[in-house]
């Protein structure tokens, strides 16, 4: 499913290539998905099928013409929208990445809601980790707890610095606009 609203989210920001996505993906998002062409062109041709993006050929010299799919409005929407929603629970770390990649599109103020709501998901993950702590019977069992523990202390720690980072820009762009 994620590989919908990743596609969804390259297209937002113009016209692609199968080949042109895959690049993007493995450039930049290589951390977050693997995706393969196995899994991106039958995506391609789900949301083609469901008219979330169109596609043209586009002729070159000496050499088959190539796709270039595009993002319709409905597509748009579908993508808007999604990126609003808060991550599905069993995909939660990947798909927020992923989400926070793609938040060019979202207003500084839907970003700051999305981080919010993930330091919250945490919260919630934390206090749950720390109840589990006080039950564990076996000194591994502490250590694996004690990881996931640091793993969510580190993310709230970086949120607070990307929460930062976006007010930030936020008040610049504000005093640009006021000179």
């Amino acid at each position: 499913m994620l590989h919908r609203y990743l596609i969804l989210g390259l297209l937002m920001d113009g016209p692609m290539s199968g080949y042109d996505i895959k690049k993007q993906v493995h450039s930049a998002l290589g951390i977050i998905t693997n995706a393969s062409y196995g899994t991106l062109y039958p995506t391609l041709h789900k949301l083609l099928a469901q008219d979330a993006v169109h596609m043209r050929e586009v002729a070159q010299t000496g050499r088959p013409s190539k796709k270039v799919y595009e993002i319709t409005d409905q597509g748009q929407r579908e993508f808007l929208d999604w990126l609003k929603r808060p991550a599905a629970a069993d995909q939660v770390r990947r798909e927020f990445l992923l989400k926070l990649y793609l938040a060019r599109n979202l207003s500084v103020e839907d970003l700051l809601a999305l981080v919010a709501a993930r330091r919250e998901e945490l919260e919630v993950a934390r206090k749950s980790l720390v109840n589990e702590r006080d039950g564990t019977a076996t000194l591994q069992e502490a250590w694996v707890v004690d990881y996931a523990l640091a793993v969510c202390q580190a993310e709230a720690d970086w949120l607070r610095q990307v929460e930062t980072h976006i007010v930030q820009r936020k008040m610049l762009k504000s005093a640009d606009s006021v000179d």
